[in-house]
Protein backbone atom coordinates (compact mmCIF):
# COMPACT_ATOMS: atom_id res chain seq x y z
CA UNK A 1 0.00 0.00 0.00
CA UNK A 2 2.99 2.06 0.77
CA UNK A 3 4.22 1.61 -2.93
CA UNK A 4 0.77 2.67 -4.29
CA UNK A 5 0.65 5.61 -2.13
CA UNK A 6 4.30 6.74 -3.24
CA UNK A 7 3.99 5.83 -7.03
CA UNK A 8 0.49 8.03 -6.80
CA UNK A 9 2.20 11.42 -4.82
CA UNK A 10 4.89 10.87 -7.38
CA UNK A 11 2.81 11.84 -10.22
CA UNK A 12 1.59 14.57 -8.50
CA UNK A 13 5.42 15.99 -8.05
CA UNK A 14 6.01 15.45 -11.05
CA UNK A 15 4.99 19.08 -13.30
CA UNK A 16 7.16 20.77 -9.78
CA UNK A 17 10.14 18.99 -10.34
CA UNK A 18 9.70 19.39 -14.39
CA UNK A 19 9.75 23.23 -13.56
CA UNK A 20 12.33 22.88 -10.80
CA UNK A 21 15.00 21.65 -13.64
CA UNK A 22 13.91 24.74 -15.43
CA UNK A 23 14.78 27.11 -12.24
CA UNK A 24 17.88 25.76 -12.02
CA UNK A 25 18.95 25.80 -15.20
CA UNK A 26 17.97 29.40 -15.38
CA UNK A 27 20.06 30.39 -12.57
CA UNK A 28 22.92 29.09 -14.41
CA UNK A 29 22.06 31.04 -17.16
CA UNK A 30 21.67 34.00 -15.07
CA UNK A 31 24.88 33.92 -12.75
CA UNK A 32 27.16 31.66 -15.24
CA UNK A 33 28.15 28.29 -13.65
CA UNK A 34 31.51 28.76 -12.44
CA UNK A 35 29.89 31.37 -10.21
CA UNK A 36 27.39 30.48 -9.28
CA UNK A 37 29.31 27.26 -7.79
CA UNK A 38 31.68 29.03 -6.04
CA UNK A 39 29.01 31.54 -4.56
CA UNK A 40 27.44 28.27 -3.36
CA UNK A 41 30.92 26.97 -2.27
CA UNK A 42 31.23 29.83 -0.28
CA UNK A 43 27.99 29.44 1.64
CA UNK A 44 27.69 29.44 5.64
CA UNK A 45 26.31 26.13 6.39
CA UNK A 46 26.17 27.06 10.42
CA UNK A 47 23.27 29.38 9.53
CA UNK A 48 21.27 25.92 7.74
CA UNK A 49 19.97 25.05 11.03
CA UNK A 50 18.73 28.75 11.73
CA UNK A 51 16.97 29.50 8.60
CA UNK A 52 15.46 25.81 8.89
CA UNK A 53 14.11 26.16 12.34
CA UNK A 54 12.45 29.48 11.25
CA UNK A 55 10.40 27.76 8.26
CA UNK A 56 9.70 25.19 10.54
CA UNK A 57 7.78 27.93 12.72
CA UNK A 58 6.31 29.13 9.66
CA UNK A 59 4.38 25.83 9.64
CA UNK A 60 4.00 25.49 13.53
CA UNK A 61 1.93 29.15 13.04
CA UNK A 62 0.37 28.33 10.38
CA UNK A 63 -1.34 24.66 12.23
CA UNK A 64 -2.03 27.39 15.35
CA UNK A 65 -4.46 29.23 12.24
CA UNK A 66 -5.60 25.86 11.28
CA UNK A 67 -6.62 25.14 14.47
CA UNK A 68 -8.54 28.17 14.96
CA UNK A 69 -10.56 27.76 11.77
CA UNK A 70 -11.49 24.21 12.62
CA UNK A 71 -12.70 25.64 16.23
CA UNK A 72 -14.77 28.21 14.87
CA UNK A 73 -16.67 26.19 12.34
CA UNK A 74 -17.22 23.54 15.16
CA UNK A 75 -15.13 20.94 13.73
CA UNK A 76 -13.57 18.68 16.05
CA UNK A 77 -10.51 17.29 15.44
CA UNK A 78 -8.35 15.49 17.56
CA UNK A 79 -4.92 17.45 18.07
CA UNK A 80 -2.66 14.79 17.41
CA UNK A 81 -4.72 13.98 14.14
CA UNK A 82 -4.90 17.35 13.20
CA UNK A 83 -1.55 17.79 13.23
CA UNK A 84 -0.89 15.14 11.06
CA UNK A 85 -3.29 16.17 8.96
CA UNK A 86 -1.86 19.70 8.28
CA UNK A 87 1.73 18.58 7.86
CA UNK A 88 0.55 15.87 5.71
CA UNK A 89 -0.90 18.72 3.40
CA UNK A 90 2.41 20.42 3.17
CA UNK A 91 3.24 18.01 0.31
CA UNK A 92 0.92 19.67 -1.99
CA UNK A 93 2.22 22.84 -1.77
CA UNK A 94 3.84 22.73 -5.19
CA UNK A 95 0.50 22.84 -6.63
CA UNK A 96 -1.12 25.89 -8.62
CA UNK A 97 -2.41 28.22 -5.22
CA UNK A 98 -1.67 25.36 -3.37
CA UNK A 99 -5.18 23.99 -3.62
CA UNK A 100 -3.55 20.44 -3.36
CA UNK A 101 -3.63 21.08 0.27
CA UNK A 102 -7.27 20.47 -0.04
CA UNK A 103 -5.78 16.70 0.27
CA UNK A 104 -6.65 17.52 4.29
CA UNK A 105 -10.18 17.61 3.40
CA UNK A 106 -10.17 14.15 1.72
CA UNK A 107 -8.23 12.96 4.82
CA UNK A 108 -10.30 14.29 7.25
CA UNK A 109 -13.42 12.74 5.61
CA UNK A 110 -11.62 9.52 5.34
CA UNK A 111 -11.37 9.60 8.90
CA UNK A 112 -14.08 11.36 10.38
CA UNK A 113 -16.25 11.46 7.76
CA UNK A 114 -16.93 15.21 7.27
CA UNK A 115 -17.60 16.73 4.57
CA UNK A 116 -15.56 18.23 2.52
CA UNK A 117 -17.87 21.06 1.48
CA UNK A 118 -17.45 21.51 5.26
CA UNK A 119 -13.69 22.07 5.61
CA UNK A 120 -12.50 23.05 1.70
CA UNK A 121 -13.65 26.62 3.38
CA UNK A 122 -10.34 26.45 6.04
CA UNK A 123 -8.02 25.47 3.25
CA UNK A 124 -9.66 28.28 1.21
CA UNK A 125 -9.54 30.92 3.79
CA UNK A 126 -5.66 30.05 4.73
CA UNK A 127 -4.83 31.21 1.07
CA UNK A 128 -6.80 34.16 1.24
CA UNK A 129 -5.41 35.40 4.47
CA UNK A 130 -1.30 34.06 3.34
CA UNK A 131 -2.10 36.24 0.21
CA UNK A 132 -3.70 39.54 3.21
CA UNK A 133 -0.14 38.81 4.96
CA UNK A 134 1.77 39.00 2.27
CA UNK A 135 0.51 41.66 0.77
CA UNK A 136 0.93 43.43 4.02
CA UNK A 137 4.57 42.34 4.20
CA UNK A 138 5.19 43.60 0.43
CA UNK A 139 3.88 46.94 1.06
CA UNK A 140 6.12 48.08 4.16
CA UNK A 141 8.88 48.73 1.12
CA UNK A 142 6.29 50.05 -1.64
CA UNK A 143 7.95 53.27 -1.69
CA UNK A 144 11.25 51.72 -1.89
CA UNK A 145 10.76 49.06 -4.67
CA UNK A 146 8.81 51.29 -7.24
CA UNK A 147 8.83 48.61 -9.65
CA UNK A 148 6.94 45.83 -7.22
CA UNK A 149 3.87 48.40 -7.53
CA UNK A 150 1.88 47.24 -10.07
CA UNK A 151 2.34 44.11 -8.41
CA UNK A 152 1.08 44.60 -5.13
CA UNK A 153 -1.69 46.56 -6.73
CA UNK A 154 -2.68 43.20 -8.20
CA UNK A 155 -2.51 41.45 -4.85
CA UNK A 156 -4.05 43.94 -3.09
CA UNK A 157 -7.15 44.66 -5.68
CA UNK A 158 -7.72 40.44 -5.32
CA UNK A 159 -7.59 40.75 -1.39
CA UNK A 160 -10.31 43.70 -1.60
CA UNK A 161 -12.40 41.77 -4.59
CA UNK A 162 -12.89 38.12 -2.34
CA UNK A 163 -13.16 40.04 1.04
CA UNK A 164 -15.97 42.14 -0.66
CA UNK A 165 -17.58 39.31 -2.61
CA UNK A 166 -17.63 37.31 -0.14
CA UNK A 167 -19.09 39.56 2.53
CA UNK A 168 -21.07 41.70 0.06
CA UNK A 169 -22.85 39.49 -2.10
CA UNK A 170 -23.79 35.26 -1.44
CA UNK A 171 -24.43 34.96 -5.20
CA UNK A 172 -20.51 35.39 -6.32
CA UNK A 173 -19.52 33.72 -2.94
CA UNK A 174 -21.85 30.90 -4.16
CA UNK A 175 -20.47 31.00 -7.86
CA UNK A 176 -16.61 31.09 -6.65
CA UNK A 177 -17.69 27.81 -4.67
CA UNK A 178 -19.53 26.41 -7.38
CA UNK A 179 -16.09 27.12 -9.03
CA UNK A 180 -13.96 25.05 -6.50
CA UNK A 181 -16.33 22.22 -6.98
CA UNK A 182 -16.14 22.24 -10.68
CA UNK A 183 -11.86 21.55 -10.47
CA UNK A 184 -12.45 19.18 -7.63
CA UNK A 185 -15.13 17.18 -9.36
CA UNK A 186 -13.49 17.50 -13.05
CA UNK A 187 -16.86 19.66 -14.01
CA UNK A 188 -19.30 17.04 -12.64
CA UNK A 189 -21.09 19.90 -10.56
CA UNK A 190 -22.46 19.15 -6.79
CA UNK A 191 -25.96 20.53 -6.44
CA UNK A 192 -26.53 23.65 -4.95
CA UNK A 193 -26.35 23.20 -1.33
CA UNK A 194 -22.47 22.04 -1.45
CA UNK A 195 -21.70 25.25 -3.08
CA UNK A 196 -23.77 27.33 -0.62
CA UNK A 197 -22.21 25.14 2.57
CA UNK A 198 -18.73 26.03 1.17
CA UNK A 199 -19.46 29.56 0.66
CA UNK A 200 -21.12 30.04 3.77
CA UNK A 201 -17.86 28.43 5.88
CA UNK A 202 -15.98 30.54 3.67
CA UNK A 203 -17.76 33.75 4.96
CA UNK A 204 -17.59 32.72 8.18
CA UNK A 205 -13.81 32.83 8.87
CA UNK A 206 -13.72 35.90 6.89
CA UNK A 207 -15.27 38.07 9.35
CA UNK A 208 -14.50 39.03 13.01
CA UNK A 209 -11.89 37.01 15.08
CA UNK A 210 -11.13 34.66 12.21
CA UNK A 211 -10.39 37.10 9.82
CA UNK A 212 -8.42 39.08 12.19
CA UNK A 213 -6.05 36.57 13.95
CA UNK A 214 -5.92 34.60 10.87
CA UNK A 215 -4.48 37.44 8.90
CA UNK A 216 -2.28 38.09 12.29
CA UNK A 217 -0.96 34.62 12.13
CA UNK A 218 -0.52 34.65 8.41
CA UNK A 219 1.48 37.69 8.83
CA UNK A 220 3.52 36.45 11.63
CA UNK A 221 4.36 33.02 9.78
CA UNK A 222 5.43 34.77 6.16
CA UNK A 223 8.00 37.42 8.29
CA UNK A 224 9.71 34.50 9.65
CA UNK A 225 10.20 32.63 6.31
CA UNK A 226 11.48 36.69 5.77
CA UNK A 227 13.93 36.64 8.42
CA UNK A 228 15.19 33.14 7.37
CA UNK A 229 15.77 34.87 3.99
CA UNK A 230 17.85 37.36 5.67
CA UNK A 231 19.91 34.38 7.37
CA UNK A 232 20.54 32.81 4.37
CA UNK A 233 21.97 36.39 2.71
CA UNK A 234 24.42 36.78 5.89
CA UNK A 235 25.52 33.05 5.14
CA UNK A 236 26.45 34.07 1.79
CA UNK A 237 28.32 37.23 3.34
CA UNK A 238 25.86 39.72 1.91
CA UNK A 239 25.29 42.80 4.62
CA UNK A 240 23.95 45.12 2.41
CA UNK A 241 20.36 44.09 2.74
CA UNK A 242 18.50 44.76 5.77
CA UNK A 243 15.47 43.16 7.66
CA UNK A 244 13.08 45.50 5.55
CA UNK A 245 15.03 44.66 2.04
CA UNK A 246 14.93 40.84 3.08
CA UNK A 247 10.91 41.36 4.01
CA UNK A 248 9.76 43.10 1.21
CA UNK A 249 11.80 41.23 -1.63
CA UNK A 250 10.88 37.68 -0.12
CA UNK A 251 7.32 38.41 0.38
CA UNK A 252 6.85 40.25 -3.14
CA UNK A 253 8.70 37.25 -5.13
CA UNK A 254 6.01 35.17 -2.59
CA UNK A 255 3.00 37.07 -3.83
CA UNK A 256 4.35 37.26 -7.81
CA UNK A 257 4.54 32.96 -7.59
CA UNK A 258 1.11 32.89 -5.81
CA UNK A 259 -0.53 35.20 -8.58
CA UNK A 260 1.27 33.11 -11.13
CA UNK A 261 -0.82 30.50 -10.21
CA UNK A 262 2.61 28.21 -10.97
CA UNK A 263 3.00 24.96 -9.08
CA UNK A 264 4.90 26.18 -6.01
CA UNK A 265 5.12 29.52 -7.76
CA UNK A 266 8.25 27.89 -8.92
CA UNK A 267 9.80 30.54 -11.72
CA UNK A 268 7.69 33.73 -11.06
CA UNK A 269 9.34 33.48 -7.17
CA UNK A 270 12.71 32.95 -8.27
CA UNK A 271 13.03 34.97 -10.59
CA UNK A 272 11.24 38.06 -9.55
CA UNK A 273 13.73 37.59 -5.73
CA UNK A 274 16.37 37.57 -7.61
CA UNK A 275 15.40 40.62 -10.12
CA UNK A 276 14.84 42.65 -6.49
CA UNK A 277 17.95 41.77 -4.79
CA UNK A 278 19.96 42.92 -8.11
CA UNK A 279 18.09 46.35 -7.52
CA UNK A 280 19.34 46.44 -4.28
CA UNK A 281 22.99 46.20 -5.83
CA UNK A 282 23.57 42.08 -5.30
CA UNK A 283 25.78 40.11 -7.30
CA UNK A 284 23.85 38.01 -9.43
CA UNK A 285 25.75 34.92 -8.24
CA UNK A 286 25.22 35.48 -4.61
CA UNK A 287 21.20 36.84 -5.76
CA UNK A 288 20.83 33.46 -7.63
CA UNK A 289 22.54 31.49 -5.08
CA UNK A 290 20.49 32.55 -2.19
CA UNK A 291 17.65 31.92 -3.82
CA UNK A 292 17.94 28.65 -4.66
CA UNK A 293 18.97 27.87 -0.82
CA UNK A 294 16.11 30.01 0.76
CA UNK A 295 13.88 27.78 -1.62
CA UNK A 296 15.07 24.48 -0.70
CA UNK A 297 14.84 25.95 3.20
CA UNK A 298 11.18 26.96 2.79
CA UNK A 299 9.38 25.61 0.04
CA UNK A 300 11.24 22.06 -0.20
CA UNK A 301 11.68 21.51 3.31
CA UNK A 302 8.05 21.85 3.77
CA UNK A 303 7.45 19.51 0.78
CA UNK A 304 9.76 17.11 2.13
CA UNK A 305 8.36 17.02 5.88
CA UNK A 306 4.89 16.55 4.50
CA UNK A 307 5.77 13.85 1.93
CA UNK A 308 7.24 11.96 5.02
CA UNK A 309 4.29 12.56 7.06
CA UNK A 310 1.84 11.97 4.39
CA UNK A 311 3.82 8.32 3.28
CA UNK A 312 3.89 7.37 6.93
CA UNK A 313 -0.06 6.94 7.24
CA UNK A 314 -0.18 4.23 4.52
CA UNK A 315 -3.36 2.96 4.20
CA UNK A 316 -5.17 6.28 5.13
CA UNK A 317 -2.78 8.45 2.81
CA UNK A 318 -3.60 6.23 -0.29
CA UNK A 319 -7.20 6.31 0.22
CA UNK A 320 -7.02 9.96 0.34
CA UNK A 321 -4.90 10.63 -2.46
CA UNK A 322 -6.95 8.17 -4.41
CA UNK A 323 -9.99 9.97 -3.79
CA UNK A 324 -8.45 13.13 -4.17
CA UNK A 325 -7.08 12.48 -7.77
CA UNK A 326 -10.43 10.97 -8.70
CA UNK A 327 -12.44 14.14 -7.01
CA UNK A 328 -15.66 12.20 -7.58
CA UNK A 329 -16.28 12.21 -3.54
CA UNK A 330 -20.02 11.93 -3.43
CA UNK A 331 -20.75 14.95 -5.27
CA UNK A 332 -23.68 15.47 -4.09
CA UNK A 333 -22.78 15.09 -0.45
CA UNK A 334 -23.91 17.62 1.75
CA UNK A 335 -22.16 19.67 4.44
Amino acid sequence: MARVTSQTLGRRLVPAALLLVVVVFGAVLYADAAALRAALGGFDLRVLPVALALSSANYAIRFARWQLYLAHLGIAVPRRVSGEVFVSGLSMTITPGKLGELLKCFMLKDRFGIGVATTAPVVVAERYTDIVGIVLLAALGALRFPDAGPLLVAGAAVVVGVLVAALVSDTLTERAGAALARSLFRGRMPDLDWARASAAGFRRLLQGTPLVLGTALATLAWFLECAAFLVVLRGFGETGVGVLGATVTYATATLAGALSMLPGGLGATEAGMAALLGGLGVGRATAASATLVIRACTLWWGVAVGTVALLAQGDRARRALATAGRRTSEPHERA
